[in-house]
């Protein structure tokens, strides 16, 4: 072939002739399609989500708040056991009138069984603190116990001492009755608490 004068710098086109082929590969593998089906998911009517979400609750603060104040009222009634341990041991010394001697007797007696129940309910108060229900069980004792004292102190007071109408001891043991009953059911929400944390342990007496 000779150069063309018209093409710039001399450059001359060029013919490559052969065949061209386009090798495709496509591998040889058949694959069946699969039916696949949406998997059932099952919704709680109650909360709005799949029954296999497990929702995780920070544990109540009600055994915490409870054994604090199962606490408090436990060292309130040890600092009234002593004082009135103290007082009534003073005041048996000291007169000398036979009614009120045995009556400042009666009084040191049952100061010092309120001294042991006070102590006992402090210790309910630092195992319901801890989520222990064997506390919740002991200051069902220490109630039950400060219940039946007050009842006993009411019937022996002195008779000297005492209403003769037995208006006064009938008012004051339904006032016991009451108040106790008040501080069981408070003792025992922790139980009726969801999520409370409480454990199974049991007081052994």
């Amino acid at each position: 072939m000779q150069p063309d004068e018209n093409t710039p710098s001399g450059i001359s086109d060029s013919v490559i002739s052969g065949d061209i082929h386009h090798h495709h590969y496509q591998p040889n593998i058949t694959q069946e399609p699969q039916n696949i089906q949406p998997q059932s998911v099952m919704i709680d009517p109650y909360t709005g989500l799949p029954q296999n979400v497990i929702i995780m609750q920070q544990p109540s603060s009600a055994p915490v708040v409870v054994g604090i104040f199962v606490i408090i009222y436990g060292a309130i009634s040890l600092i009234g056991s002593l004082l009135g341990l103290l007082g009534s041991t003073f005041l048996a010394s000291e007169i000398d009138d036979k009614v009120l001697e045995e009556y400042a007797l009666q009084l040191v007696v049952f100061s010092s069984f309120s001294f042991l129940i006070a102590v006992g309910t402090i210790v309910s108060g630092v195992f319901i603190n801890k989520r222990q229900t064997k506390g919740i069980h002991l200051a069902w004792v220490t109630i039950a116990a400060g219940l039946l004292l007050s009842i006993i102190q009411q019937i022996i007071i002195p008779a000297e001492l005492s209403d003769p109408s037995g208006l006064g001891q009938t008012i004051g043991i339904g006032f016991s009755v009451v108040c106790n009953g008040i501080c069981g059911l408070i003792v025992a929400i922790p139980l009726m608490v969801t999520g409370s944390g409480m454990d199974d342990s049991r007081l052994m007496l």
